[in-house]
């Protein structure tokens, strides 16, 4: 048989079938009309893709089998991805009540600390590190912006994160 033939061929089948699987697929899966198209239109594509579509003796019977076992995959696949879906958010609740009050007081204690910390350093340090932890900037960036050298910003930041280590240290 020709290509053209083939192509006919198969393309007959289809418009002949495609509204009937999608109707089955619907009602016996329970999936919605769209995942049903899309789902009976794989079934045809591996109808196409196989070696000698022709051969096949009964298509109908074909389509109907490929397109309620890529349903079923489709439905397996996703409670796997509801499953875990669930377990994330299940694990995301666990971590919210694990942040109770107890954790919100420390805290807000330590951001205390760490700002009484900032305001009582040198001006120029409290200056680098903001620029460092807040704004995101490199030290090359930093150096550049302010005139003084990476090596001295370095320092500088070095120093301030070791004042706010200190404070919190001491407060524990």
């Amino acid at each position: 048989m020709s290509t053209d033939n083939k192509e006919d061929y198969v393309r007959d089948i289809y418009l002949q079938h495609r509204e009937e699987l999608c109707r089955y697929i619907v009602n016996k899966c329970g999936v919605k009309s769209s995942e049903a198209e899309d789902i009976v239109h794989s079934a045809f594509a591996r109808f196409v893709g196989m070696e000698s579509p022709l051969s096949v003796e009964n298509p109908r019977a074909f389509l109907y089998t490929t397109s309620y076992n890529i349903a079923i995959d489709l439905k397996r696949h996703n409670q796997v991805q509801n499953r875990y879906t669930q377990s994330v958010v299940d694990n995301d609740a666990e971590i919210i009540e694990a942040v109770g009050p107890e954790r919100e007081v420390e805290g807000k204690q330590r951001l205390g600390i760490i700002s009484r910390a900032l305001w009582g350093m040198p001006q120029k340090r409290r200056q680098l590190l903001m620029m460092s932890r807040f704004d995101g900037l490199s030290y090359a960036e930093i150096a550049r912006q302010v005139g003084l050298s990476e090596t001295v910003v370095r320092k500088h930041i070095s120093n301030a994160l070791a004042d706010c280590h200190k404070a919190l240290q001491a407060q524990s």
